[in-house]
């Protein structure tokens, strides 16, 4: 259509556009002048570009290899420092739930241990009561829990499966020995000083009744020529006995001095009988 439109026959005034257009589809035609063009032209529009960021630094391919290398090793550098971080706080948290795991179980294992020997102790021996009439002081060789007539009476009996227990509180003034019985057979025996309580565990599930002699200065060879025993008070000897107690709706006795309520005084032979037929 250019061609057309300026060809010297059509148009005189156009004879030099007509010569840039002969010089444009020579061009065009021809591959390898179309390539020198391209390049020519090329290389123009770069001069151009490079004029236009001439103020852009442009750095060698060493110069990026080493800022790229710089990059990955402050990602690594920081990478490393969190994943430290995370460690140290595991650690600590773990080092934390250990001490405070220790903070628990140290005094629950006290308690445990506390409790299996109270349990595992039949009677609590050597607690005061709170009382107007002072302990005794005559001096005696008994300790709180002693057994004196265990070897009269027989071997004690413990019920751990019942597991009832009695508590005797002694505000009698005077130093006693219990002793407990059902169906007049021998269940356990123990010393209790005056202004002292004891708690006698296991026992069985029944009614039982209590004897019990109180005094001062106890002498295991003092003579008790009724029964031919050995071992008695001394001083104010004197022997008492209780009606049947239900240990499931009674677990706690006191004596006074004087005589208690729903006992008896008795005499040595009955205290010391073993069955009605003694």
């Amino acid at each position: 259509m250019l061609a057309k439109r300026f060809h010297p026959d059509k148009n005189p005034q156009g004879q030099e556009e007509f010569k840039k257009i002969l010089l444009a589809y020579e061009t065009l035609s021809d591959p390898s002048r179309k390539y020198a063009y391209d390049l020519k032209l090329k290389y123009q529009q770069n001069a151009a570009h490079g004029t236009k960021q001439a103020g852009k630094k442009h750095y060698t391919f060493e110069e990026k290899e080493m800022r790229r290398r710089q990059y990955y090793n402050e990602h690594i550098k920081k990478y490393e420092k969190m994943t430290r971080a995370k460690t140290q706080h595991a650690e600590l948290k773990k080092n934390y739930n250990e001490y405070k795991y220790i903070l628990f179980a140290t005094p629950l294992a006290v308690l445990l241990f506390l409790l299996v020997i109270h349990f595992a102790t039949p009677s609590h021996r050597g607690t005061t009561l709170p009382q107007n009439n002072p302990p005794t002081t005559e001096v005696t060789n008994l300790k709180m829990g002693d057994s004196p007539y265990s070897s009269y009476f027989g071997n004690p009996v413990y019920d751990t499966l019942a597991n009832q227990t009695l508590t005797v509180k002694n505000n009698t003034g005077k130093d006693v020995i219990i002793c407990l019985f059902s169906n007049n057979k021998f269940l356990r025996c123990s010393f209790v000083r005056g202004g002292y309580y004891i708690s006698i565990s296991q026992l069985p599930n029944a009614f039982i009744n209590i004897r019990y002699s109180s005094g001062y200065n106890w002498d295991p060879d003092y003579e008790l020529k009724e029964v031919k025993l050995y071992g008695a008070f001394t001083k104010d000897l004197k022997f008492y006995e209780s009606e049947e107690i239900e240990l499931t709706t009674v677990n706690e006795i006191t004596l006074i001095n004087g005589l208690n309520q729903g006992f008896k005084e008795i005499d040595q032979k009955e205290f010391f009988r073993k069955n009605k037929l003694q």
